[in-house]
């Protein structure tokens, strides 16, 4: 995560020049797309849920398809959600640090879309803090519900704003 940072600190030194001086609109679109690239990766990260909560129900477990049982499947795609969940989270997370330096670089507005995005990112703090706890089993299941907030806050800024 330290280089992470760091990456997004040297890269806002270095363009901020002729990030300055791009027109507005232009500016908006650049920030913009570093938050669809943390969307799409938030979405991956938030895929953990659905597919292990579908491999706890057991009557799909005993669906199959032609010869291929879903309960293969399914256990196939939960180690890869499992393996890719923490990597996911962390690159989204930093991407949307930079999302945020970039919207604030050029001012701050009080308006829907800013101060939704500024709830969404000050809720993924604590998300990443209960992860850590998470990681040692002792967050008591606030992680998940930390999730499903942040969730729904992330999803209210990146489609009503």
């Amino acid at each position: 995560m330290d280089c992470l940072l760091f990456t997004e600190v040297l890269f806002v030194y270095l363009y901020r020049n002729q990030l300055m001086t791009q027109d507005f609109r232009q500016y908006k679109g650049t920030f913009k797309q570093f938050g669809s690239i943390a969307q799409i990766g938030f979405y991956a990260a938030l895929s953990i849920y659905p597919i292990f909560l579908i491999m706890k129900n057991k009557q799909l477990k005993s669906l199959k398809w032609g010869a291929v049982e879903l309960n293969t499947i399914l256990q196939f795609v939960g180690k890869l959600v499992r393996k890719w969940h923490v990597p996911f989270a962390l690159l989204s997370t930093g991407v949307v640090l930079l999302h945020v330096n970039l919207a604030i670089l050029r001012g701050f507005k009080l308006d829907f879309s800013y101060i939704s995005g500024m709830v969404a990112a000050l809720g993924l703090l604590p998300l990443l803090y209960m992860g850590l706890k998470r990681f040692k089993r002792k967050d008591h299941n606030w992680h998940f519900i930390l999730a499903m907030i942040f969730f729904i806050l992330f999803f209210i800024h990146a489609n009503f704003s």
